[in-house]
């Protein structure tokens, strides 16, 4: 038991976070993330789902003998709705015409590779790698900006006390590295398994983790009313 719980560390991680953004929800209920505590709700259900269909033998998604542990379709599910909330704190988050317009025509591209992928890939037992590839690089991009925003515009607080750096630093990290990790994970699954690059993997679900309960145990009252736009 304790083994498996070792194997599966960032599970807690995910835990922690939710835990604070429950704590600290007062300090941004009424901003653009009021929502962040449903969505790390449903990272953790995903998690834990995903953990159960994988070891246990009669849980299955997938009614293929060879496929029989496969959870690959909660996490299918998952990415797109994660990328979509992210699109949309970063659009409002937006001030410049440009950014908005990026990101908005961004998420429409994002949804149609969702559509195209499902012609390449089967969505129950392999990762929608174009989909995810589409997603990240508009969500670096709107992480970019943001961040270039905060460090050159006049600042009530700095940085590190600011919730949102630190979502987009984690995001940025992770985002940078998931799409290549299951590319390879697709294509070339004894390069994938040779390097175990599954730790990799972990590592940097870990790493955007960390960044998120960094970011709630020394954010700041955020002041990011929500924007009515169109």
């Amino acid at each position: 038991m304790l083994q498996y719980i070792l194997d599966n560390y960032f599970i807690l991680l995910y835990f922690i976070a939710l835990v604070l953004s429950v704590i600290k929800y007062r300090l941004y209920y009424d901003t653009v993330l009021k929502y962040l505590p449903i969505i790390l709700s449903y990272v953790l259900m995903s998690e834990i789902l995903g953990a159960i269909v994988r070891d246990i033998d009669d849980i299955q998604l997938v009614y293929i003998p060879e496929y029989y542990n496969y959870n690959t379709i909660i996490f299918n599910i998952f990415d797109i709705v994660f990328f979509l909330y992210f699109f949309y704190v970063f659009y409002q988050l937006s001030d410049k015409p440009i950014n908005k317009i990026i990101i908005k025509y961004g998420s429409i591209v994002f949804l149609i590779s969702c559509l195209v992928n499902l012609f390449y890939q089967d969505f129950y037992t392999q990762p929608q790698n174009y989909a995810i590839i589409v997603g990240a690089i508009i969500l670096i991009f709107a992480c970019l900006t943001y961040l270039y925003k905060i460090f050159t515009e006049e600042q009530k607080f700095v940085p590190r006390r600011n919730l949102l750096f630190w979502i987009s630093i984690g995001l940025l990290f992770f985002y940078t590295y998931y799409p290549i990790s299951m590319y390879i994970l697709s294509f070339n699954y004894d390069l994938y398994s040779m390097y175990n690059i599954t730790k990799y993997h972990y590592a940097c679900i870990s790493v955007l983790y960390c960044c998120f309960i960094i970011g709630f145990i020394s954010m700041r009252r955020l002041r990011l009313p929500i924007k009515q736009t169109e």
